[in-house]
């Protein structure tokens, strides 16, 4: 799975500009794993403002295997920070969202975002940063506790993108966000959000996590061989059980 890849938009433009755009990914500190040879630039139509640009490009880095337009990252990231660092945020995230996403999960489009397997929603964020999507049944809740059922309304910075877990999920985090060959059992964290009684997910290499909650404790059943961690979200509270 790439981290990211580029199209440039001239096939006939030669190694050195190749060279140049990966030279300023690179000074930026932005993972870069080569370009990609996709038909048509995913922003063709993107209206040439730094900001369209970025609430595009926070929305396509959190969708796995999407490309972005080497001529706008030249346009964008050339004499100002601002844009590496939107950038460099998404394709972290989404690195360390691998152990979940790397069985291969099935992406659905939404009214208004994305569905990427069962428990992970990514909402679009309009060229103005605002949001609207309707929500699969039940309730979605932010990395940062904020819930969601029904319908998401809301005006945001490209910075805020809505990424939602659902309820019950038990959904794992690596803790190496700048690699795509990391080992995605070693110190996972397995985050359960809205806990309801037990909850279960498994790994692309097929170490299990099976988690119950007891009264005031849980108990949890695994095969996995490598450190792993546990931590209980309620709304905006956070337990760290293990």
């Amino acid at each position: 799975m790439k981290q990211f890849g580029l199209i440039v938009s001239d096939p006939s433009q030669d190694s050195a500009l190749r060279q140049s755009i990966s030279s300023l990914l690179s000074a930026q500190e932005i993972p870069f794993s080569g370009f990609t040879d996709a038909p048509a630039p995913l922003f063709a139509d993107c209206s040439d403002t730094r900001t369209a640009f970025l609430f595009r490009a926070a929305y396509a880095l959190m969708q796995p295997g999407q490309p972005l337009p080497a001529d706008l990252l030249l346009r964008h990231l050339s004499g100002d920070a601002q844009p590496g660092n939107v950038i460099r945020k998404y394709t972290c995230l989404q690195l360390s969202f691998l152990p979940y996403l790397r069985p291969g999960r099935a992406i659905l489009p939404l009214d208004g975002g994305v569905r990427i397997g069962d428990d992970l929603l990514v909402l679009r964020l309009s060229d103005e940063g605002t949001i609207d999507a309707s929500l699969p049944d039940g309730l979605w809740a932010e990395l940062s506790g904020l819930c969601w059922t029904g319908r998401c309304r809301q005006i945001r910075g490209y910075n805020a993108l809505p990424v939602l877990i659902r309820e019950n999920a038990l959904f794992p985090v690596g803790v190496n966000d700048r690699a795509t060959d990391a080992d995605d059992a070693d110190r996972v964290v397995l985050h359960w959000f809205q806990p309801d009684f037990t909850t279960e997910c498994t790994l692309a290499d097929g170490t299990f996590y099976r988690v119950t909650q007891i009264g005031a404790g849980f108990r949890w059943e695994t095969n996995a061989t490598k450190e792993w961690h546990l931590i209980i979200h309620r709304g905006s509270e956070e337990q760290f059980v293990r």
